[in-house]
């Protein structure tokens, strides 16, 4: 291509071309111009001071309190029996453990120790290794009384026995004096729990006396009793105390203390034929005594499977520390267990199992 031929088509003007350009090049150098000098003319906007202070001032607020509240998120020493809600708001740990810890206490629980705490609801390993080292669980023991440990204890009648007899079991003459004063009033102890009653008397006397107590008057016609209503009673296992069940053909004081032993250990029967597991009964006797025993389910003792910690869940007969291992595992990788079935249907339980432990969760 022809440069001059080039230089020609493109950078030629025409005389109006070279009088557009050069009114456009003034026009640009003008509005240059003006817009350097358009802000020696412009007045400031008025700022109001005071409105400015104000709102650095709550916001610096805002900025301190959001400070402090995350900075008093921490660790301290606490008691999770007495601790109260606000102290528990300011202590690091999730929202769900401590809602379930004030609702853990307000149905009557009690942490006795720092492996109880892992019980509550939502405390993960992660959350129990971080809080251990400060639960400071205190409550108040029953004071025992020296007394009663160094008394000789016998059975005896309330009813009857001497104030010797009181006071070699280890109560005081004040004590006895209050006994006797109940006695000479009309008063009559018909049961334990009468006894118990008594103004005066330790928990622990009371504890420890309650096993020695008999009544003379059913021990008197206690045999003629049996040999009449043998064929007349009927039972209820879950309700009668080991001398009742003495009443029953086959059952010596040995073995009715049995029975009432591992009713509390289990909680409770369901069905009469759960004696064949007690030690002791052979079949010949559960043949026996079978028609003569009935069974008040609703009197069952429950476990809560998701407050019940390992060792309170491997404690039970039917329930091997295997077994409750596997139930504290799931129940918190899972969450909360609603219903028993969920662990059977995740294969935990089999059949056999979910059926002998779906009277007692």
């Amino acid at each position: 291509m022809n440069f001059k031929r080039f230089v020609q088509d493109y950078f030629t003007f025409s005389r109006n071309e070279r009088k557009g350009i050069t009114l456009l090049l003034v026009l640009i150098f003008l509005l240059a111009i003006a817009n350097n000098f358009l802000f020696y003319f412009e007045k400031p906007a008025f700022i109001e001071t005071n409105l400015l202070d104000s709102a650095s001032l709550e916001l610096g607020m805002m900025s301190d309190s959001l400070s402090r509240k995350i900075l008093s998120k921490k660790y301290f020493s606490f008691n999770p029996n007495t601790i109260d809600s606000m102290a528990l708001d300011s202590l690091d740990l999730p929202n769900t453990v401590k809602f379930n810890l004030l609702k853990f206490r307000g149905r009557g629980g009690k942490i006795y120790s720092n492996s109880d705490f892992r019980k509550i609801y939502g405390v993960t390993d992660a959350v129990f290794f971080k809080i251990e080292p400060y639960l400071k669980v205190e409550f108040k023991a029953e004071k025992p009384d020296l007394q009663m440990k160094e008394s000789k204890l016998f059975r005896f009648d309330p009813n009857t026995a001497s104030d010797f007899d009181f006071q070699r079991l280890g109560l005081s003459e004040k004590q006895v004096g209050t006994i006797r004063n109940y006695l000479s009033k009309g008063g009559k102890f018909r049961t334990k729990e009468d006894f118990s009653k008594i103004w005066g008397i330790s928990n622990s006397q009371k504890k420890a006396l309650s096993e020695y107590i008999v009544f003379e008057e059913k021990e008197k016609f206690a045999s003629d009793r049996k040999i009449v209503l043998v064929n007349k009673i009927l039972i209820e296992l879950n309700s009668a105390d080991s001398l009742t069940l003495e009443l029953l053909p086959g059952i010596a004081d040995k073995l009715s203390k049995r029975i009432v032993k591992y009713r509390d250990i289990l909680g409770g029967f369901y069905a009469v034929n759960q004696l064949k597991e007690v030690y002791g009964i052979s079949d010949q006797t559960f043949i026996l005594i079978e028609d003569k025993l009935t069974v008040d389910a609703t009197k069952i003792r429950k476990l809560d499977l998701n407050f019940a910690d390992l060792n309170e869940l491997s404690k039970h007969p039917y329930l091997k520390k295997n077994l409750a291992r596997q139930i504290v595992d799931f129940r918190t990788k899972n969450g909360k267990i609603s219903d028993l079935s969920i662990l059977r249907d995740s294969m935990i339980l089999n059949i056999d199992e979910y059926t002998r432990l779906k009277p007692y969760f």
